[in-house]
């Protein structure tokens, strides 16, 4: 059953119930001995009244026209075991029987006798078992059945409680569902029960979650469509320059042109993808992953570039390690650290990458011999499309935010600093493997 509201009302109409049906056989049972016990006073209570009267007197022996449908039945027998009383003369019970109460059998029926001794004579009070039990039964159900006329309100009550404590999660229901798609206001939990609160505040943890995963796609959408628009812009003049191409070296050189122009599109293209990638990496799970695999096949996908550009790229330490990360992001990450480092370099030049322990933490740096990065810049770099002025051309200004993005799913720490080779170091600290 998946209804909160019929499973509540489901369990609380079976406890009433139960517990209805309980206390009416206890009060039932309870009824009955109380009867019994009253019943059994009476006869005590009737022997001791014959016993303080003047059995002996005449007339009050046995007398014609006795009636027979009276409950009790009266029986008074002298010293010398002679029955000198009877109040029904066709009645037969057994003689001078114990002292105290007894249930005794007569003529296939059943009788409760209370029997004593007074100056002598013994007194003999009987009434019908058959009878008794009919006056106890109509005693316990007159006790029994108010309750049953309480249990449907009982019910009635249940049902009123909870549509009554449903209320505010009806509310709730209904909030979110009028709510626009691109409305991410928090929920106010002092609105909800107490019960509730937890549930509205991870709903106002989820909201504030799709707002920023929201802006970030808006941003993405509006910042790929601007950075989009200038070199589409410029493969069209470029294309439109070949067609123009008199002769056979101008249509070679705008060729040229358009190749490259396609390249630094296809680029920005990949890092658009791969930026995108990073910024939903949740959906990718962390995993152990080898740093130093990660390094190698930054490399090996940088190696035509490298080769290009004339850069002297390679893997100068590369300790075993092993870190929790996004194995494909962290693959991104290092690829886009080693391309920087290429891209950036003048031709002839150097880049260097490690993989090394530093206390608990696994490190990744790559140093490159470019022009570096000013202090007072460092900070901005991470911002996406941010480029430099006199950035090299075919960059995107993607590469360091796409760091940045897997580096903080990934828990580690990237810090810029000064290269020995003379242009940037970049550092990336992994937290110890767990």
């Amino acid at each position: 059953m998946k209804s909160l509201r019929a499973r509540l009302l489901l369990l609380l109409t079976v406890a009433v119930l139960t517990a209805a049906l309980v206390q009416a056989v206890a009060v039932f049972r309870n009824a009955m001995r109380e009867a019994d016990a009253v019943f059994d006073y009476h006869l005590q209570q009737i022997a001791l009244s014959l016993a303080t009267g003047e059995l002996g007197l005449p007339g009050f022996g046995p007398r014609s026209g006795a009636r027979d449908d009276l409950d009790y039945v009266f029986q008074v027998w002298s010293p010398d075991g002679q029955r000198i009383y009877v109040s029904r003369p066709r009645v037969e019970l057994p003689d001078q029987a114990v002292l105290g109460y007894a249930n005794v059998d007569v003529n296939n029926q059943k009788w409760r006798v209370f029997s004593m001794q007074a100056g002598g004579r013994t007194i003999q009070v009987a009434q019908p078992l058959l009878s008794r039990r009919a006056l106890a039964l109509t005693f316990a159900l007159n006790s029994v059945w108010p309750m049953l006329l309480i249990v449907p309100l009982l019910l009635l009550v249940v049902a009123w409680v909870v549509r009554r404590s449903l209320a505010s999660l009806r509310s709730l229901s209904s909030e979110l569902e009028n709510r626009a798609a691109t409305s991410f206001d928090p929920l106010d939990p002092g609105t909800a029960m107490l019960e509730m609160q937890p549930v509205v505040r991870a709903m106002n943890g989820l909201f504030a979650r799709t707002r920023q995963a929201f802006d970030a796609q808006q941003m993405f959408v509006a910042d790929a469509a601007h950075e989009l628009r200038s070199p589409l812009a410029a493969l069209k003049l470029q294309l439109q320059m070949l067609a123009r191409a008199q002769d056979e070296p101008t249509r070679r050189l705008a060729a040229q042109r358009l190749d490259s122009g396609i390249d630094r599109a296809t680029h920005l293209v990949e890092q658009l993808l791969a930026l995108a990638r990073a910024d939903s990496g949740g959906r990718e799970a962390p995993a152990a992953t080898s740093l130093t695999e990660a390094a190698r096949a930054a490399l090996s996908d940088t190696l035509e570039l490298a080769h290009a550009r004339d850069v002297d790229a390679g893997l100068e330490q590369a300790e075993e390690l092993t870190v929790l990360a996004p194995p494909n992001g962290l693959r991104m990450l290092a690829r886009n650290l080693v391309d920087n480092a290429v891209r950036y370099c003048p031709r002839d030049g150097r880049v260097d990458v490690r993989v090394h322990a530093d206390g608990p933490n696994a490190v990744l740096e790559v140093d490159d011999s470019g022009p570096g990065i000013p202090q007072a810049e460092r900070p901005r770099v991470f911002d996406r499309f941010y480029r430099r002025a006199d950035s090299p051309p075919g960059g995107s200004g993607l590469g360091l935010a796409i760091v940045k993005s897997v580096a903080e799913r990934s828990g580690a720490a990237v810090e810029l600093l000064d290269s020995p080779l003379g242009g940037l170091r970049v550092r990336v600290s992994f937290p110890p493997l767990r």
